[in-house]
Formats: structure tokens, sequence, C-alpha cells
């Protein structure tokens, strides 16, 4: 397979050198075209390439989410947003602030990689993203690769969330949006933001406090958060960018206690353009969590920076970077309370665009002190048929590193059932391999019908090394049971099926969506089905909105998952948002949600079952 990566990216260079044109402007346009077919706004995509470029362009699997989407479902957090994305499948364990894992065409909650700016919030002990504890007022859009994105950003099996939070440059004057919003089981969500230049200085701040009683019981949340962005130009072409999120508070795990948690990240970037052509990016990010859950602490301390430059010429844009990061975990639970995380990488990749065509190949070499290395190619191509047709093709090799709990996690609990105690051992491993996958998909994209926007897309994941638990039963001469417990490369995987996206274009204001993803999860060695992935997702819904002062949404979302005691209902949300009134840009909106209408139940794991029927209302001021 190598082999034929590397034969694919020499032809596209070869391509590349016979092309008799460089700038070629028509074809450029014709690309603003098609995205603007597909995307309410003229957003170009960056995390494919970790640079800005066309729809057109991105061969991977990508869908977008912007802030108007999010505000149109009076969204709370990151989860409420990736709720109703085909592809994405969510265990939600509560109402807002709850526990959420987050799995991409069935991947594992540990294989996806969640980043706001640039920053990777993933735990170094489990791989954990919390994405229920950031709010979502910051956000600008939300980017989500489906599949291996590792030849742009290393360990990312599953795929990668990338929050892209709002500009600091996009205000010209002093302004910023005010609400509050209050629900059943004294749900509340109250936010402030502002936006504004000072002479070279753009800036952008927010703060806000979600909280609730718990929609189930002990899912209880309080939570504080703030985001601060500043933007300064220190001259045509170079500009210093320093961002600092803080995020605290404590929620309900049913059964198993209270679950606090603190966050800080911050960043510092300077983007200098070299020549009209060519751009260099060097930044620094800094990560600091604290987590609690019950008697268990985890500390993680994350210290990297990343280097980039991207050269434009003509028909081709070619990036070459790279990354360092060093972390460091403690923890009771782990071999000697600390263990370190240290990587680094180096990567390339090309977007070259020849007369409808695209080709994009990537490379990234991963070095870590706990795991070896690894070598992540990819290639991809997309080909716009039509105006608004595009073809797409691709094909990478991905992985994902252990996290550091089943490499070298070890300590003993005991508890009493019955009569018996249970002496429960967690073993350390630390000749674990990275998990390995190739990944392929093809799809099509089209608005060729007037009337209709369609996505279709066919993928594979063949997985090698996937990380399991293995377990053994031993009875102890005083009657007790030990249950010992290690993590093993158990073997083999495929996850495959088929993705379709559709949406109407308005009629009479309204415009119908609907979703539906198949994934069969086998493992490759004994045929077996694999328990607990998303089989069947369905989701629809219905958009109102007169441009003027009301819109509303329904959204219908079903997954039927592959484990006996889930329970697999169709929850039914309605959203609904009016503007008061409204002077020179200011105006104020009232804002009402009924979540789960038709008291429905639909949930994985039988101890965090679906909150009922609960409804929530709000006003927002904007100034």
């Amino acid at each position: 397979m190598q082999r034929i990566l590397f034969l694919l990216y020499t032809l596209s260079i070869v391509l590349y050198l016979s092309s008799p044109a460089f700038a070629q402007p028509e074809e450029a346009e014709d690309e603003m075209k098609v995205l603007r077919m597909f995307y309410k706004e003229n957003d170009l995509v960056e995390t494919a390439s970790r640079y800005p470029k066309p729809i057109s362009q991105v061969a991977e699997n990508i869908t977008i989410v912007t802030a108007a989407e999010i505000e149109a479902i009076n969204a709370h957090t990151l989860s409420d947003v990736l709720n109703y994305i085909p592809g994405v499948q969510l265990e939600i364990q509560g109402g807002p602030g709850s526990i959420t894992n987050a799995h991409i065409q069935g991947s594992d909650s540990r294989h996806v990689l969640v980043m706001i700016d640039g920053v990777a919030l993933n735990n170094l002990s489990d791989n954990f993203a919390d994405i229920s504890a950031i709010p979502v007022q910051q956000i600008k859009r939300v980017e989500i690769v489906k599949g291996p994105a590792s030849s742009s950003w290393g360990s990312s099996l599953g795929g990668v969330i990338n929050v892209i939070t709002k500009s600091a440059d996009d205000a010209r004057r002093f302004g910023g949006t005010a609400s509050a919003s209050i629900g059943e089981r004294n749900t509340g969500d109250y936010r402030g933001e502002v936006s504004g230049r000072t002479g070279a200085l753009g800036y952008y701040l927010y703060t806000g406090k979600l909280l609730s009683d718990g929609l189930t019981p002990g899912t209880s949340f309080d939570g504080n958060n703030l985001y601060t962005k500043l933007h300064w130009s220190a001259s045509e072409g170079t500009g210093l960018l320093f961002t600092l999120g803080y995020t605290s508070g404590s929620r309900g795990v049913g059964v198993f206690g209270n679950n606090d948690f603190d966050h800080l990240f911050t960043t510092l970037a300077l983007n200098h353009a070299l020549t009209d052509d060519m751009d260099m990016n060097l930044s620094l990010r800094t990560l600091n969590k604290s987590v609690r859950l019950g008697e268990i602490t985890a500390d993680d301390l994350n210290i990297g920076g990343s280097a980039k430059l991207n050269w434009r010429l003509g028909v081709q844009n070619l990036l070459l970077g790279a990354d360092y990061d060093n972390g460091e975990l403690k923890t009771p639970v782990i071999r000697g309370g600390e263990q370190r995380l240290e990587k680094w990488a180096l990567f390339a990749n090309d977007t070259i665009a020849i007369s409808g065509f695209s080709f994009t190949p990537g490379v990234r070499y991963d070095h870590t002190n706990t795991n070896n290395d690894f070598f992540s190619p990819s290639i991809g191509v997309t080909y716009t048929v039509v105006d608004h047709t595009i073809l797409r093709g691709y094909a990478a090799r991905g992985f994902n590193i252990p996290p550091l709990a089943n490499t070298f996690a070890e300590f003993v609990q005991e508890a009493t059932v019955d009569t018996t105690t249970i002496r429960l051992v967690t073993q350390p491993n630390p000749d674990l391999k990275v998990e390995r996958v190739w990944s392929y998909a093809v799809g099509l994209e089209s608005a060729l019908l007037k009337q209709l926007w369609l996505k279709t897309t066919l993928f594979r994941h063949d997985i090698s090394d996937a990380i399991d638990i293995a377990t053994s039963f031993e009875a102890l001469p005083d009657g007790s049971l030990q249950v010992t417990r290690n993590s093993v490369n158990s073997g083999k995987q495929r996850r495959q099926g088929i993705e379709v996206e559709m949406r109407t274009a308005p009629v009479y204001n309204t415009t119908l969506l609907a979703g539906y993803v198949f994934t069969e999860a086998k493992n490759r060695d004994t045929g077996e089905r694999i328990p607990d992935v998303a089989r069947h997702t369905y989701d629809i819904g219905l958009q109102y909105n007169d441009r003027q002062s009301f819109s509303g949404e329904l959204r219908g979302h079903y997954i039927k998952w592959d484990a006996d005691a889930s329970h697999n209902s169709l929850i039914c949300d309605l959203y609904l948002a009016k503007k008061l009134f409204s002077w020179d840009e200011r105006a104020v909106e009232t804002f009402f949600s009924a979540r789960n209408i038709f008291n429905s139940s639909q949930f994985l794991d039988p101890l965090f079952k679906t909150p009922g029927r609960w409804f929530e209302g709000g006003v927002r001021f904007r100034f």
C-alpha cells in the first residue's frame, strides 16, 4: 500500500510539472461557486490540511457546523452541537454538562482527537475529551473530519473534532451579546461576550456559567468558563495571537460519585508573511488539567509547540511543519505515581489543483517515548464533474497512541459482593503497540438539482493491534476472588458502512434535513460483531427561518446501538426563537427549547438513562 501511495504522489507531481498554467483565477472562482452552493458561509476548510482551502479540494469526509447553526439549536456545550451530525454518535450520560463519549463511524471514544485553537483536549490517562465541558458561545465553527487524520494531526485513528473560535479581528466596533436561560431542575445558562478593536489590537472576551440540579438522578452540574483572545497586528502581514481558556466545575456521575475538573489552556502564535506566496506560523501551547472522580485524582500538564511553512505557487499549496509536545500525568493509580508522554513529529502535505482535479498527498512521521515511531501517509483526490458536483476518494494510514493508563496503570481495589471479597488487580503493559488503521473512503457531493443537496460516502477502516482488556479470575485460599485485568493488543477489526446526508433548498422559508449512517463493526479474526457500536443512525430535521424575526427547528435523532442492554427510540427536540424588537445594530430576542418532546428513551448503558421531556427558555440581547 505504501508503494501505491508513493506512485500516486509521484503522479501528482508529474501532473503539476506538466501543467501549462500555474495561476488560474477562473478555476478558483469556479471552486468558490461550488463552495457557495454547498455551505451557507464562504468559510474555507482548515482542519484537513492545517491551512485554509476550498471544500472542493478536500478529499476527506468532513462536516462544518457554523455559529449560526449552533445558536439555532440553543446549544449549551459542544456535545449539543455534535448530537445531530451524521457519522458522529454520542453517549450522553444525562442533561447539560453531563459526561459524553463521542464516537465517529463506530470508533472508540479514545480514537477521537478533540482540539480548540490547536490545543488537544484529550486526557493523557485515558484519551477522553470532555466535550460537555466546552461552552459554545466563543465558537465560530466546528470542523469534523470522519476517519483518521494522522498525516496532519498524528494520533487520531477515528477522526478529529476541531473547534475554531471567534476571531478578535471580526469586530470593527465595540459590541457583544448577553443571554440568560432557565429550565427545569434549576437548569440555567448565563453568558456574556464582547469584542472590538483599539488601534492595532483586536480583542474578544467571553464568560459564562452553566448549572443544573440534574435532569436524571445524580447528574447535577455547576460549571464556570472564561475565554480571551487578543490579536495584535504588528505590521502588514505580521500578527501576534494570544488565547486563554479556563473551565472549572463539578458534576454528578450517577453511582460513581462526583467529578470535579479544572482546565486551563493558553496559546501564543506568530503569523508572518515571508513573501506574497509564503507564510510562516510559530505557536506555543500549554494545557493544565486537574480531574477528580470519587477518590481518584489525575493531573495533566502538557507544553508544546508547532512550526508551519505554507507555500503557494500557482496550482500548488505546500505545507511543511513540525509538532512537539511534552505531557506529564500525575495520579496515584499509575506506576510510580507519574508518567510522561513526549512526542515530536515532522509532516508535509500538498494540494495540487489542475483542471477540475485536486490531488492531496500527505505524510507524517511521529516519534513517542512510550510506543516507538509511526509513519502516516495519505493520498486524496477530488474531481469537480460539473459546477456543483464533486467526486472524492481518500486512502490513509492512521494510528492511535495507547493512553498512559493502558500502558502504566497499576493499582488494587477491593469490594465485597454478598459475602465474597473481590480483589480487583489492574496491571500495566508497557509493551503495548500503537493501534493502526488503513482507511478508505469514496464519496459524492452534489447540488446539481437546484432544490436538493446530497452527500454520500462509503467508508472502510481496517484496524490492527486493537487494544482490549484481558481479564483472568483466580480463587484465593482465603475464599476471596481475584480478578486481574491488563490491556493487550487483541487483534484485527473492520468498521465499514455508508453515510448519507441531504438537505433541500428553502421553500417558503422551510428546509428539510435528513441523514443516515450504517456501520458494520466486526472482529476480522473471528467474524463476530463488535458490541456497543451504533449500527444504524438516523437524523431528520425541519427548519423554518423568515430571515426577519422568527425561526424554528424540529430535530430528530435515532441510534440503534448493537448492545443487548441498550434502549433505542427516536428523540425529538424543538427550538424556537423570536426577535422582539431591534434598533440600529441592537436587538432583543427570546428563545425556547422543548427537548425530548415525546418523552422517549435512548441510551447505551442503563446506568445513564435519557432525561425525559424538559423545557427551557431565555432572552438574548445583542449590542
